[in-house]
């Protein structure tokens, strides 16, 4: 180790300010991992579920919480909370499989959403930009969009 200053500043600062520069590669168990650990802590405080606003996984991952009826629970844009998306046809998937990942294209870019039952109710949503894993995992269903 040839300045031990950087490696402070790498694994003390920067996770402050969300940056992960030793998080290694980004990929589906990962994040399932995660999502594992939130929906622990969220079933023992459900007052952690507003930790997520800041939470990012990736670079352009995100978490959300939507009920059994399609309505936004939980989500990073304090506007969506509320509104119900139950036709929306991803969400519509969600409710139906509860457990899962789905792909879609959207513009030029690949989406993904990771999907868990949270708690009775309720299902705790990933989005992220499959760049953000270099591919997109083999389980994810790309369903056909009309």
């Amino acid at each position: 180790m040839k300045n031990p200053r950087v490696y402070i500043i790498l694994f003390v600062l920067l996770p402050v300010f969300m940056v992960c520069v030793s998080c290694g590669t980004l990929s589906a168990g990962r994040i399932r991992s995660g999502m594992a650990s939130i929906i622990k802590e969220v079933a023992a405080n459900r007052g952690a579920i507003s930790l997520l606003k800041n939470k990012r996984v990736g670079k352009t991952g995100f978490y959300y919480v939507v009920d059994s009826d399609g309505r936004v629970v939980f989500h990073p844009q304090a506007a969506l909370i509320g509104t119900i998306f139950k036709d929306d046809w991803f969400i519509s998937q969600l409710l139906l499989e509860k457990k899962g990942c789905l792909a879609y294209q959207l513009g030029n870019r690949k989406h993904l959403v990771f999907y868990e039952p949270l708690n009775g109710g309720e299902i705790l949503c990933l989005s992220i930009i499959s760049d953000d894993l270099g591919q997109v995992p083999a389980d994810c269903s790309q369903p056909e969009l009309k």
